[in-house]
């Protein structure tokens, strides 16, 4: 089994949505398989250097697939936006799954958040040598402050080329577009989780 992140909104851990998604793997693949992010999405007090630092060096580092835990409020999340986007950079498999349908402690789900593979793009420079990212905010897509450009590399979750037919140079993907998503609930996750992580790191090349 993969060395996975799982990215989620702090907010999930206490309504308990994330929790499920946390413990059922843990049951299923052990603790030293499952790193997330819930400590320094809840650091108010930690400087924006020191929670990349934690990200870089803590969180995403070694492992191979990062899992975009979907709730009411995930989108538009500074440093979940920034471990999606620095899991590109570093390579890692990628994809969302929507938490909403998971019963909190009261035992109610909740409406479908926003997911924010979608509200995430990158655009392919005309020379295909850089990658920048953008995220859409107030209805605008603005570049992505926390890592605005990194260089088009094999070593990156995708690595764009110049074909002979096509060519994705110039174009502009939103991570929706190019990574999975799937429901906890409807699509069997407690399952399926599994290969979810699988085909994510093979598209990777992982």
């Amino acid at each position: 089994m993969r060395y996975t992140f799982f990215s989620f909104c702090y907010d999930d851990v206490l309504s308990f949505r994330a929790n499920v998604v946390r413990n059922s793997y843990i049951t299923k693949y052990g603790k030293d398989k499952f790193i997330d992010g819930s400590i320094w999405e809840d650091a108010k007090t930690k400087s924006p250097t020191k929670i990349k630092e934690l990200i870089d060096n803590s969180g995403i580092k070694n492992t191979s697939v990062t899992a975009v835990l979907i709730g009411d409020h995930t989108a538009n999340r500074r440093w979940i936006n920034y471990e999606i986007v620095k899991s590109f950079e570093q390579g890692n498999g990628i994809l969302g799954i929507y938490i909403n349908r998971i019963k909190d402690k009261t035992g109610h789900i909740t409406h479908k958040g926003l997911n924010p593979l979608d509200r995430l793009a990158l655009h392919v420079s005309d020379d295909g040598k850089t990658i920048s990212f953008y995220e859409l905010k107030d209805g605008k897509w603005r570049q992505f402050y926390d890592l605005p450009t990194i260089n088009n590399k094999k070593s990156n979750t995708l690595f764009f080329e110049d074909g002979w037919f096509n060519s994705d140079f110039g174009k502009t993907f939103r991570f929706s577009e190019l990574f999975q998503t799937y429901c906890w609930v409807n699509d069997n996750g407690y399952n399926n989780i599994s290969q979810w992580i699988e085909e994510a790191a093979e598209q990777a090349g992982r």
